[in-house]
């Protein structure tokens, strides 16, 4: 229960920072030979609800195992330090995903 509660509280505290840098962001297009543009946006939300679960699961594992169980506890600089982390790993995971689907990032 304790860790539901958890996970909650940091959600709703990466969201704003989440949600602004992805509107500051420059957009990733992602290209697969012979993809329906249907095809093309299941697969990339599909890895993008993979690759932000993936993140916020690291991140909680990283809170476990540094002690520090409650966002709440950590100074400013940590939790930003803590939102960059989990944008950038979700990024890289999303990158991931979509290049074992067969994608690859088109040259904009």
């Amino acid at each position: 229960m304790k860790m539901e509660l958890d996970k909650i509280k940091l959600i709703f505290r990466l969201l704003p920072v989440l949600f602004l840098s992805a509107c500051a962001a420059k957009a990733v297009v992602w290209q697969k030979p012979n993809t329906s543009t249907d095809e093309q946006r299941a697969d990339l939300a599909q890895c993008r609800s993979y690759s932000a679960s993936e993140a916020d699961r690291d991140y909680l594992k990283g809170q476990r195992n540094s002690g520090n169980s409650d966002y709440g506890e950590q100074s400013t600089y940590q939790q930003n330090m803590a939102a960059y982390q989990v944008k950038k790993s979700g990024v890289n995971l999303l990158a991931r995903c979509m290049k074992l689907k067969g994608y690859r990032q088109a040259a904009r």
